[in-house]
């Protein structure tokens, strides 16, 4: 089990052994991306490039939501997948940190700096859900 695993299961024992019971482990991970238009340009193509291999990998419904309203406008992003647990989304990370495809994803966004930032990745899980 990899670290990033170990991590995951660490943060979420206490949400998985309240909710496991009423069957509710849905959780969505949303990384912000921040950049000039031409650089959200680019996220847009890499997302759509990168849509089908984070299936493979686990991923569901991947999608980058670029705002209508509120901060950021047209540089930001946000790519969102979901997961059906967090050892899912512990499996993805492993395959994904382990990829030649994320050697390259960090070497395009320090090639692109300042110009594109990956601001924050955030993992969230529904907690009103029934």
């Amino acid at each position: 089990m990899s670290t990033a695993t170990i991590l995951l299961w660490r943060v979420s024992t206490i949400w998985l052994v309240s909710n496991k019971e009423k069957g509710i482990q849905v959780i969505s991970v949303a990384t912000r991306w921040e950049g000039t238009p031409e650089a959200m340009r680019a996220v847009e193509a890499g997302s759509r490039a990168a849509k089908t291999q984070h299936e493979s990998w686990g991923a569901k419904n991947p999608r980058l939501m670029r705002p209508v309203t509120g901060t950021g406008g047209m540089e930001v992003g946000l790519y969102v997948t979901d997961f059906d647990s967090m050892e899912d989304y512990g499996r993805f990370w492993d395959q994904v940190s382990a990829s030649d495809w994320f050697v390259q994803l960090q070497t395009d966004v320090a090639a692109a700096f300042p110009g594109l930032r990956m601001a924050d990745t955030v993992v969230m899980y529904d907690a009103i859900a029934d």
